[in-house]
């Protein structure tokens, strides 16, 4: 798929609002180059007031030519956004034409000219991620056009050429044999310029360096800036578009300010471990036998593995789909059996909400917000006077009227708004908030498993949290996106303004290193702003966020699991077989092969009981292959979900005060 056609780029850069001059008119600023489609110029204008605004391509006679934005979630004052000249993956017409704002009833025009289409690159492919003395990488790519490739490299945020050689339109490769460079991290870049010179946008290939000798500089770690305040002006209705709104909200910028936020272990730190572990009569299970000897009820504690998507549900289901099936991954006939399944929707935009009701009454209180088109309902009861009784967790975003943070809520919908889709069933995803991981099932298995990261509520933004339930990912596809100053590749939408994307990264400037280490890291815990976040480092079956986007299906189904109070994780047996290498790997694995090393290597076993032992404590978790977490980890988490604890206090206060009538 051509990387470059992310279809409609109307991604929303805010800036700190400025605020307009009372009686300001509506103000287009021209671009300041040639529109290429495939490659992104930045549009601004200036609006009096806040509102929903249309920038579309007009020719001499006013018909219009292409659409630039539809129901753009403008502020007042300073607005900017990317185009990069396609709409629904179709590229403006070339010619000179009047580009076109209209806002709150006022219009504004100014020229643009719009070009051929941009040169890119597209199938790059590198032959290995690590590169040594003895084995250079080789890299494939498709050139559309005839010019020249400018290979280059970023290290420590320097860029050096490496060469510029001819190349003809089709496939081709260059090799890259690290040069003079030392061990660590390197950006290679490919960039094609067409006969009259003018480039592609720069495509990067992340490669480790390996045996070249010591790093004699390191990389300053580059913090986000914080989130978008909580109080940024969008639409109000539910049942608007919200095509905009995930550009400043949806995700990613964790401000390390709120780290003690999303580390997934906050409050059972190893030099704690001893004290909820020595302590038996701290137990639950203790706690219950002490209440029944003083005759007291007790609340019987459930099995970790029968906690379902709908528990705590007061309506009953006997048949086995998304609600009903316990969150067991490893019963991977079961789970694919549900994956499969037809799923029931609210028929309409994916860029629109809807609610649930009260009573089978529009009049009546509104309980949940819902997603049109890709968040599935769970259809409870079909009433005979056109309504429907279904439930669903609530997704309830920022300038949502109902605030029903994620909660399992159960409401009234016309019965004509629902449809039923059937997925397609080549593969599917689960995603399980209390793992972190994501799990993707393929012709009936489970093929492959990757890090993530989902959303982290605050006090400020309890709507940070990733909402659970069933979805389809939505095409065409929205591509990637910037949000402050964190860049997020591959991005498909499928819950309104939250989207399923690569690991962010920053850059210091236009065209410079891409920097994962404010991100990276925090893969495997949450972190996002409602987001899925997923790794980009290959597992060793090939699978990363590129995979998804390369192989994106229409009506993929995913499902989310909610990491509900009292889940537990299970400790690996002691004989699980587990990888190193010997010749002074820094890594444990969970497969023989891995993309962290080179084919050539052969990594040795040992097993899980033998983990924390002297000859293998200092192995570090493998970033690409995520093998089992150490039993300490494990028991960590188990004890922050132990049941009767609260594991995230905010989002409980937060629904609270839902609950209690107490937001506005």
């Amino acid at each position: 798929m051509r990387k470059c056609l992310i279809l409609f780029l109307a991604l929303l850069m805010l800036a700190l609002p400025v605020l307009a001059e009372e009686g300001a008119a509506l103000s287009l600023a021209a671009p300041d180059s040639t529109v290429r489609p495939g490659k992104a110029v930045t549009l601004s204008f200036t609006a009096p007031a806040a509102g929903s605004a249309r920038l579309v391509v007009v020719d001499d006679a006013g018909t219009e030519v292409s659409v630039v934005m539809e129901d753009f979630a403008a502020a007042e004052g300073f607005n900017s956004l990317w185009w990069n000249g396609t709409y629904q993956g179709v590229p403006a017409p070339e010619g000179t034409y009047t580009l076109q704002l209209t806002l709150n009833g006022e219009t504004d025009a100014v020229p643009v000219q719009i070009g051929s289409y941009a040169p890119y690159l597209t199938s790059i492919a590198a032959s290995s991620a690590v590169v040594t003395p003895d084995s250079p990488v080789t890299v494939d790519y498709y050139a559309s056009v005839d010019g020249s490739l400018t290979l280059g490299v970023w290290v420590d945020g320097a860029w050096r050429s490496l060469s510029t050689t001819s190349v003809t339109a089709g496939p081709g490769s260059v090799t890259f044999d690290g040069g003079d460079l030392y061990d660590g991290e390197a950006a290679l870049t490919l960039t094609l310029s067409d006969t009259s010179g003018y480039p592609s946008n720069e495509e990067h290939v992340n490669l480790t360096l390996s045996g070249f000798g010591e790093e004699t500089t390191a990389e300053p770690t580059v913090e986000p800036t914080d989130e978008p305040a909580a109080d940024e002006a969008l639409p109000e209705d539910e049942d608007a578009s919200v095509e905009d709104e995930d550009a400043f909200m949806e995700d990613e910028d964790a401000s390390m300010e709120d780290e003690d936020a999303f580390m997934e272990d906050e409050d059972a730190s190893m030099e704690d471990e001893d004290a909820f572990m020595e302590d038996e009569d701290a137990s639950v299970e203790n706690e219950d036998e002490s209440a029944e000897d003083e005759g007291m009820e007790v609340e019987e504690v459930p099995d970790p593995l029968s906690f379902t998507p709908s528990y705590g549900s007061p309506y009953t289901d006997e048949t086995m789909n998304y609600w009903t099936l316990p969150m067991d991954i490893t019963d991977e006939a079961a789970v694919w059996e549900m994956l499969m399944q037809p799923m029931t929707i609210i028929d309409g935009n994916e860029k629109s909400q809807t609610s649930l009701y009260a009573e089978p009454d529009e009049n009546s209180k509104r309980v949940a917000v819902v997603t049109k088109a890709t968040q599935g309902v769970h259809v409870l009861e079909t009433l005979d006077n056109g309504w429907s009784l279904v439930e669903c967790y609530s997704s309830s975003f920022h300038d949502s009227k109902v605030k029903a943070w994620n909660m399992l809520t159960q409401g009234y919908i016309k019965t004509e708004m629902l449809k039923t889709v059937t997925p397609q069933d080549e593969y599917a995803i689960v995603v399980d908030k209390l793992t972190q991981r994501l799990y993707l099932f393929k012709e009936g298995k489970l093929f492959s498993t990757l890090l993530i990261s989902t959303g982290v509520a605050n006090e400020r933004q309890p709507y940070n949290e990733t909402r659970s339930g069933e979805f389809f990912i939505a095409l065409p596809a929205m591509g990637g996106f910037r949000s402050d100053n964190m860049y997020c590749p591959r991005a498909m939408r499928f819950n309104d303004g939250d989207a399923i994307h690569e690991v962010p990264y920053i850059q210091r400037s236009e065209g410079s290193s891409k920097i994962y280490s404010a991100t990276e890291p925090y893969l495997g815990q949450k972190a996002s702003h409602g987001c899925i976040r997923v790794q980009r480092k290959k597992t060793p079956e090939g699978v990363n966020m590129q995979w998804l986007w390369d192989n994106r299906k229409k009506y993929t189904k995913m499902v989310i699991w909610e990491d509900w109070q009292g889940r537990q994780l299970t400790v690996p047996d002691d004989d699980l077989v587990l990888y190193y290498n010997p010749k002074g790997g820094s890594y444990y694995h969970s497969q023989e092969k891995c993309y962290s090393a080179k084919d050539s290597i052969t990594f040795a076993t040992f097993t899980y009981a033998e983990l924390d032992n002297e000859d293998y404590a200092e192995l570090k978790f493998c970033p690409y292959c995520a093998p089992a977490l150490r039993v300490a980890e494990i028991e960590a988490i188990n004890e922050k979900y132990a049941w009767g604890g609260d594991h995230d206090p905010v989002m409980t206060e937060a629904r609270q005060k839902y609950l209690n009538g107490e937001y506005d």
